[in-house]
């Protein structure tokens, strides 16, 4: 384990030095977050309070909260891996005693750290402490962070198994774009799942996308919650987690042969 700590250690001071990439990254979350406010009070004002199932507050919350995490969850692990395979480098990473996903994870874990402290720790105390948003915190939080982490480990293997296809396909830009178009539309970080119509929210929370977004949100802002609803909400998220991790590693072993070196 202390190999993968260095290799973390190493990429942290890697990525320190592009200190103008960390701002402009955060910036860009919290100019989105500003254009939220402005469309969706245009929306309230258009429609009406009364024909909407979540209140201004609330979706707004949802929606930079939304925002917050998949800023949090943005490291790339998808292209990075297609730009090993390219480049020729993934030949030397796979020579070494190393496990390849979780050397990545390890990697990718420095750009989770940094988002974390300039882009979801920031927005959170924006909402809560500056905007007076409906956010308790109390148990529901330990909840929240412990879904967050889950929901990261999720969207990890998604990534991983989507970067892993560039061992045959050498360029997964469409695939990458379509992914994180469908995962942030099927589990509410465009539109708040609540204000679906009532079908297509059935459906939608029998698909694990929910378990990106949705459910560390509602962890953190529905106030009906009990310990019963944190509990089994963590339990839905685990069982994901269990089928994606084990979809990357039978994903990875596969994939492996196609594995044609380019580049150094």
């Amino acid at each position: 384990m202390k190999k993968y700590i260095y290799i973390a250690k190493g990429f942290l001071l890697e990525r320190m030095v592009y200190r103008f990439s960390l701002f402009f990254n955060a910036l860009e979350k919290y100019i989105y977050i500003l254009l939220i406010f402005f469309l969706w009070k245009a929306i309230y004002r258009s429609l009406g309070q009364e024909s909407l199932n979540m209140s201004f507050e609330s979706t707004f919350t949802y929606l930079s909260l939304a925002t917050a995490i998949f800023g949090l969850f943005q490291t790339w692990v998808d292209w990075d891996i297609a730009q090993l395979m390219l480049s020729g480098n993934l030949s030397i990473i796979l020579t070494k005693p190393l496990d390849f996903q979780i050397y990545m994870f390890f990697k990718r874990i420095t750009w989770v750290i940094l988002n974390l402290l300039t882009i979801t720790f920031p927005v959170l105390v924006i909402l809560r402490f500056i905007l007076n948003m409906p956010i308790s915190i109390g148990i529901n939080f330990l909840f929240f962070i412990l879904s967050v982490i889950i929901s990261y480990l999720i969207y990890f293997s998604i990534d991983f198994i989507v970067g892993v296809t560039a061992f045959f396909t050498e360029t997964i830009w469409g695939l990458s774009v379509t992914k994180d178009a469908i995962i942030l539309f099927l589990s509410g970080g465009i539109i708040p799942i609540p204000l679906f119509p009532e079908n297509l929210r059935k459906i939608l929370e029998l698909l694990p996308f929910k378990t990106i977004y949705h459910m560390p949100i509602e962890v953190l802002i529905n106030k009906s919650y009990t310990l019963p609803d944190y509990l089994n909400s963590l339990i839905v998220q685990i069982f994901w987690l269990f089928i994606f991790l084990a979809l990357s590693r039978i994903y990875y072993k596969l994939t492996e042969r196609f594995i044609k070196i380019n580049g150094g």
